[in-house]
């Protein structure tokens, strides 16, 4: 904690006096900046260490989710206002041509959200971007994305609070917790692997070809 006070300049004891006297107030704030970050493509994991800091992990979970599903949400309907051709080519800028786009398109749609959305490896862009193309209405692909992404949401906070408290039993449960969900999602999709592969981690990608 003292080494995130300096590493930063400010006073976190000062902080936590100002959230701790004016705590619903710190609470909205805290959601409206999750909101507006991420949906922005922040980082997740970022403002999920920033919460812990000063709130109970319960309720960093809470504002975690909310912030994930508004920000999904947005970007489900940027998508579905921009079309198919523009999803695919923002995806191909990322990692190359993706010979399977059309196949993971047409596949059961709740499934593929809910598995991209449940792999901790797959940006959330990705199938936030996917369910705003595919034939999935707002509420199915609402649910898909708050299932897919509850587990690791939990496990992640339990990871920030783990680390920031010095809880080894913490830090290794949520880590043993997001792999094996990763690996159980990636797994019922093994199909499409080296596509989501592909999607994730362009870079591997680019090597080998230039290679």
């Amino acid at each position: 904690m003292a080494l995130f006070s300096g590493y930063f300049g400010f006073n976190l004891s000062s902080l936590e006096k100002v959230v701790s006297s004016n705590y619903l107030l710190a609470i909205l704030v805290y959601v409206l900046l999750f909101i507006l970050l991420i949906s922005f493509s922040f980082s997740v994991t970022a403002m999920v260490f920033a919460g812990i800091l000063f709130f109970p992990l319960g309720i960093v979970i809470i504002c975690a989710m909310i912030g994930i599903m508004v920000a999904a949400i947005f970007h489900y309907l940027i998508a579905e206002k921009l079309g198919r051709d523009y999803v695919k080519k923002y995806l191909e800028k990322r990692g190359g041509k993706l010979e399977k786009f059309d196949e993971i398109v047409e596949k059961n749609n709740f499934k593929t959200i809910f598995i991209l959305s449940a792999a901790f490896i797959v940006p959330p862009l990705i199938p936030n971007f996917l369910g705003g193309i595919m034939k999935i209405n707002l509420k199915n692909y609402s649910i898909a994305t708050f299932l897919g992404n509850l587990p690791n949401t939990i496990f992640l906070v339990l990871l920030a609070k783990g680390v920031l408290y010095s809880n080894t039993l913490e830090v290794y449960i949520s880590i043993v917790g997001i792999t094996l969900v990763t690996v159980l999602a990636l797994y019922f999709y093994k199909g499409e692997l080296r596509s989501i592969l592909h999607l994730s981690f362009p870079w591997m990608f680019r090597k080998r070809k230039d290679n």
